[in-house]
Parts: C-alpha cells; sequence; structure tokens
C-alpha cells in the first residue's frame, strides 16, 4: 500500500487534514514533537481571530518552551517566517499569570521526521545495485506518520539487515554520527500472521525498495510488551486507532500470542490499563476467521519483554 496514494504527506498527517490540535498534543502525552507543536499553534492562531484566554495562556507557555528548546536564535527565525509569528509575539507580551501549562518544555523532543529517514534511506540505496526489498518495523512507522514522538536510536528492519547493507560501514557509520540511529532488526514472528499483507509501500531508493509496517501491526506486537517504553507507545497509539480494529487483528492474526498462557496475561494487563476495561472476548465471527485462516505457520510466539 502507498502512503502517498493514500493521502499521507511527508509531515504523517492525512492530506488535506488541518494540523494537530495544539490541546491534543500537550495533554496525556510523554513527548511533545516540537516542529509539530509549533504547527498546531501556527494553524489554531490563524483558525481564530481572537483566541480566548486559554488558548493565549497555552500559546504563551508553549512559545516559551519552544524558545528553550530551540534556543533564541532558532526561536527568531521561526517567528519571524511563521505567518502567526505577530500574533505570538504579541501574546508573549500580555500579563497573563503564572504559567498554566508548567510542564510542557520537559516533554519536547526533536523527533526524527519523514525527510530524514527517507534521506537514510537514500544514503544506503546509492550504493546498492539490482533490487533489494525491505521492511521496517519498530517505531519508525508510527514517527513516519506522526502518530508518536518518542525519540528512537533504531531502524528495525524485519528479520535481517540485508548483506547489501550491512557491507556499508562507512554509510552505516555516517548515519550514527549524523543521524544518532542505528540498524537493527526484528523477527518476522513478533509480529501478527499477515503483517505483510497489509505494509505500506514508502518509496524506491536508488536500489533499496522500502516497505513499512502497518500501525495496527506496531501496536498488537507491542502489546505483550512489559518495557515501560512500549507501554508510553501503546498509550499514545491507542488515541489514534481504532480500538475495534486492533481488538480484531490481534484476535484474528494474533493467535500465536494468546495461545501462549504468560504472553496472554500481559496482553491483558496491557489491554486493561490501557483502555481502563476489561480485556474483550472475541466475537464468533472473530472466532471462526482465526479458526479458518490460522496464524502464520512456523510463527513463534512473542516474548513478553521483547
Amino acid at each position: 500500500m502507498d502512503l502517498k496514494a493514500n493521502g499521507f504527506r511527508a509531515g504523517g498527517r492525512k492530506a488535506g487534514k488541518p494540523p494537530s490540535d495544539p490541546w491534543e498534543l500537550v495533554w496525556g502525552q510523554p513527548h511533545i514533537d516540537a516542529g509539530r507543536l509549533a504547527t498546531a499553534i501556527e494553524g489554531d492562531l490563524l483558525a481564530d481571530a481572537e483566541p480566548d484566554f486559554r488558548t493565549r495562556l497555552l500559546v504563551r507557555d508553549a512559545a516559551k518552551a519552544l524558545r528553550s528548546f530551540w534556543g533564541a536564535r532558532k526561536f527568531g527565525r521561526w517567528l519571524a517566517a511563521s505567518p502567526a509569528g505577530a500574533k505570538i509575539r504579541a501574546i508573549l507580551g500580555e500579563d497573563l499569570g503564572e504559567a498554566g501549562f508548567p510542564f510542557i518544555r520537559r516533554r519536547l523532543v526533536a523527533s526524527i521526521g519523514p525527510a530524514e529517514i527517507k534521506q537514510i534511506f537514500d544514503l544506503l540505496g546509492r550504493n546498492i545495485h539490482g533490487r533489494v526489498e525491505v521492511n521496517i518495523a519498530g517505531s519508525i512507522p508510527t514517527l513516519i506518520k506522526g502518530l508518536t514522538a518518542r525519540p528512537t536510536a533504531d531502524i528495525d528492519f524485519v528479520d535481517e539487515v540485508p548483506p547489501e547493507i550491512r557491507s556499508q560501514r562507512a554509510v552505516l557509520k555516517k548515519i550514527e554520527d549524523e543521524y544518532g540511529l542505528k540498524l537493527t532488526h526484528v523477527q518476522s514472528h513478533y509480529l501478527p500472521a499477515r503483517w505483510e499483507r497489509r505494509r505500506h509501500f514508502l518509496g524506491d531508493y536508488g536500489g533499496l525498495r522500502v516497505y513499512v509496517v502497518d500501525e495496527v501491526d506496531v501496536f498488537v506486537s507491542k502489546l505483550s510488551s512489559k518495557r515501560e517504553k512500549h507501554k508510553q507507545d501503546l498509550r499514545v497509539l491507542a488515541r489514534a486507532l481504532d480500538r475495534r480494529t486492533a481488538a480484531r487483528r490481534l484476535f484474528q492474526d494474533g493467535k500465536a500470542f494468546l495461545d501462549d498462557d504468560v504472553i496472554r496475561r500481559q496482553i491483558e494487563e496491557n489491554w486493561r490499563f490501557i483502555y481502563q476495561e476489561p480485556f474483550p472476548l472475541p466475537t464468533t465471527d472473530d472466532a471462526q476467521r482465526a479458526g479458518k485462516k490460522g496464524a502464520k505457520k512456523g510463527a513463534k510466539p512473542r516474548k513478553p519483554d521483547a
């Protein structure tokens, strides 16, 4: 499935969809991407000619956090180029009292974005002759779509990093030094069955053809994890993904996970925490589909702490 064909711009939002609501970004999120917050503030101010007190308070506190995070020079360049720069300056000059959103600064991050990820694949693809196809799992698919903002240190290739890439030692060193990322791998049996049918085409980069794992498959693959960073990802993804779709994917294509008692208990625990409701029972339709299709042959259940 092509990301562009399905309406996704470089920033991860669907084409035509307005920028993220700044209120959604600052409430309930462990990490806030600084660039995305700046765009959300601009969009909110441009859409509302006379923002109320609470909105101006949010804009002021968010702008101060961005200035602290970016530094005065980059912050000044942003204001000078922003179509809402004059409004933001005016709000910063108002006497709005004490901070209403004091914890924005500590949660700001500079997440790697689609442009940087594509640059990395471009660097790798230049030295590949012929065609090498790769699938990317982990946090990269959700970062590309703007669904999560947690910084990552890895680009996870499904099953293995191809030898055509592993042999590019100078390029790998450049990626580590300039982008802060290592190329690692995750075994496909950690993903729901038939994940490859739902992957999304990212692009061709020289001799490298890149697909990313579907975000619902990423969500299901992390449901059995005990790691705190994965629980944060689950909590954030749950706000953006349809719960019923996630449940169906789990019951129909995550059967290998649910058949293991230890893994199932962890899935149930994570589900209860994320959604604050009991773990759902499969519907008759779910059970029939899972029974007919079954899990992928040879699939191994995911380890709870993976």
